[in-house]
């Protein structure tokens, strides 16, 4: 089972990106209930993607990715926004159209920028391990005031999307509501694409909406429902990604999907069974799956035992580097290592000898994999020569070592 004596260390890796995980889980799996109920699921995946081509714009430009992300969200909505039931195409085809040209230029934006394929895949698909302590500032201060405003408006926002001709019979001006809420919905899109990425957005503003509403009584219990699916499946997913080194937005979505199937499995045995048996074999189910999660395990490298020096040999230019270094977290006991890893690269794109020392300063504290493996292939695309690294290995290991001397003597 999952050792919870890797909760510190899962912590120290992720740091932000926890909070902004369960965040974005509240938040979107809220706003899923309506876009559910209003039968437009279609466009989270439309919105991600265009948040998707809005960050790889925005970093190709070298402009803020939320600011690139909100503006053209903010345009798909007020596009979307316009009254198509008087039009000969539906919202759908609009959506469809919108959803491919987003598509097309996030890709042909990065494919020649000169980004990694690491970061091309976050910048496409996204990753939690690259949420800095940024983009936890930006995801509080839009999804906080969504949810607010959500609970303020929630009696007119849900008579609009359940019932539109009624709604304005009453009185209530629906176009405003449905444009409120799809203007935040665009906002929360944004602000989480970075590091979300198209597919776990998706996710979020579906599945787990989907997966309470099999289940639920009443809408109240359907959003509560949403909300305790997927942070548990954000919990399960962060920790089988840090006992079995797989993707975390992926496995995320992937435990999603086996909820939504459990409450399926559920329904269904209610057709022909009572409601305490349907729910025993659905926990037994639950449990069995869980169990298999938790067995699974990164593959261990066989490694040779090696003497390692303790010793960090430093010469004078590194030391002067160290000086000049001004990335934030360095001192920290958990540094922020997604940050630390965009200083650099930006550093790498303007001063390259200088973002050399700088990354043998990083390398020397032991970096996580990933992150590690970003510098190396900066480096490695610098030098135009391929670096040996072993990441099960500290930095002061003779062949880490090796690959710090030849980095010093390089010019």
């Amino acid at each position: 089972m999952f050792d919870l004596s890797s909760l510190k260390a899962i912590a120290g890796i992720y740091g932000g990106a926890l909070p902004a995980a369960f965040l974005m889980a509240a938040t979107f799996s809220i706003f899923g209930i309506f876009v559910v109920l209003k039968r437009m699921v279609f466009i989270g995946v439309t919105l991600s993607e265009v948040a998707a081509f809005g960050v790889a714009f925005a970093l190709v430009y070298e402009l803020p990715p939320f600011a690139g992300a909100a503006l053209l969200c903010l345009l798909v909505v007020a596009i979307l926004a316009y009254p198509y039931e008087f039009t000969r195409l539906p919202r759908d085809t609009i959506l469809g159209a919108i959803f491919i040209f987003a598509s097309g230029m996030s890709i042909l934006l990065v494919a020649h920028s000169g980004f990694g394929l690491e970061k091309v895949k976050a910048i496409l698909y996204g990753n939690l391990l690259f949420a800095s302590n940024a983009d936890l500032i930006t995801i509080c201060a839009v999804m906080l005031p969504a949810l607010l405003v959500l609970w303020l408006f929630y009696r007119p926002i849900l008579y609009s999307f359940l019932d539109r001709e009624s709604a304005i019979t009453l009185g209530i001006k629906a176009w405003r509501y449905e444009l409120l809420f799809f203007v935040f919905l665009g906002l929360t899109v944004a602000a989480a694409s970075r590091i979300a990425g198209v597919m776990l957005v998706f996710c979020y503003l579906v599945v787990p909406a989907a997966t309470a509403l099999l289940l639920a009584r009443h809408l109240l219990q359907g959003m509560l429902l949403a909300v305790l699916s997927a942070s548990f499946a954000t919990i399960m997913g962060i920790a089988t990604s840090y006992q079995a080194d797989l993707p975390p937005n992926q496995l995320i979505a992937v435990i999603s999907c086996v909820f939504l199937l459990l409450a399926f499995l559920y329904r269904q045995l209610r057709n022909y069974l009572s409601r305490k048996l349907s729910a025993g074999i659905t926990i037994i189910a639950l449990a069995c799956i869980a169990c298999f999660i938790a067995s699974l395990n990164a593959p261990q490298i066989a490694v040779a035992p090696t003497a390692v020096s303790t010793e960090i040999i430093t010469n004078t230019a590194t030391k002067e580097a160290n000086s000049n270094l001004t990335l934030s977290g360095t001192n920290n006991a958990t540094p922020d290592w997604a940050t630390l890893t965009e200083s650099f690269e930006a550093k790498m794109a303007v001063d390259p000898e200088n973002a050399q020392m700088i990354a043998i300063e990083l390398l020397l504290k032991d970096p996580p994999p990933f992150f590690g493996e970003t510098i190396i292939m900066a480096l490695e695309k610098h030098l135009k020569q391929k670096l040996f690294w072993d990441f099960s290995l500290p930095a002061a290991a003779p062949q880490n070592q090796k690959t710090v001397d030849l980095l010093r003597k390089k010019p």
